[in-house]
């Protein structure tokens, strides 16, 4: 585990042992249930920093154990066809899941996307005040600004980002690789 959890380890042997865990996984048998057991464990430190990001979302308790049965379910039902990187494609999905379930109608009705504002119960310290980061992203990206922070920080999808915001969903897919374009241009990714 220490060498799983340490951040400067090869990264594509950690996902290679990653793999083969999860692929023993899936089984139903003592070696699937252990596989599913140290994948947990491994992803441990991943999981923290999901726990740390829906803590403001939940309002019912229940965080720690959505997000062990969540993991858990995610890691029996994966498809290894379809997943390049088990780490973050697992904690993403989770965290993405969790999120949808967590921001209730009344939550979602109090939410508002617009060019001008991005309201989110993600608010942490003042530096993660929702107009703050707008005003970062619409900076670095211009108007494309607020597709970005309403996909890629508040949760939403593009689809329902583009209703808000009354434009296609094209448009919203086109917006995002756009800005996502311009960032990495801006930042020489």
């Amino acid at each position: 585990m220490d060498w799983l959890h340490a951040p400067a380890e090869d990264t594509e042997a950690k996902n290679c042992v990653l793999s083969h865990l999860l692929r023993v996984a899936g089984g139903k048998d003592r070696e699937g249930d252990l596989a599913v057991e140290l994948l947990l464990l491994a992803l441990w430190p991943g999981l923290c920093v999901v726990r740390r990001r829906l803590w403001p979302l939940c309002r019912n308790g229940t965080l720690d154990a959505d997000l062990l049965s969540g993991l858990t379910i995610g890691i029996r039902r994966a498809r290894l066809d379809r997943i390049t990187r088990v780490a973050a494609t697992l904690l993403r999905n989770l965290e993405r899941d969790l999120r949808r379930l967590y921001i209730s109608d009344e939550q979602a009705a109090r939410l508002s996307i617009d060019l001008g504002t991005v309201g989110h119960t993600l608010v942490q310290p003042e530096t993660d005040r929702p107009d703050m980061i707008l005003s970062a992203a619409q900076a670095a990206v211009g108007e494309d600004g607020a597709m970005l922070v309403a996909v890629h920080i508040a949760g939403f999808t593009q689809k329902e980002a583009a209703s808000q915001l009354g434009i296609s969903h094209e448009a919203a897919r086109k917006r995002c690789q756009r800005a996502l374009t311009r960032l990495r241009q801006q930042n020489d990714l």
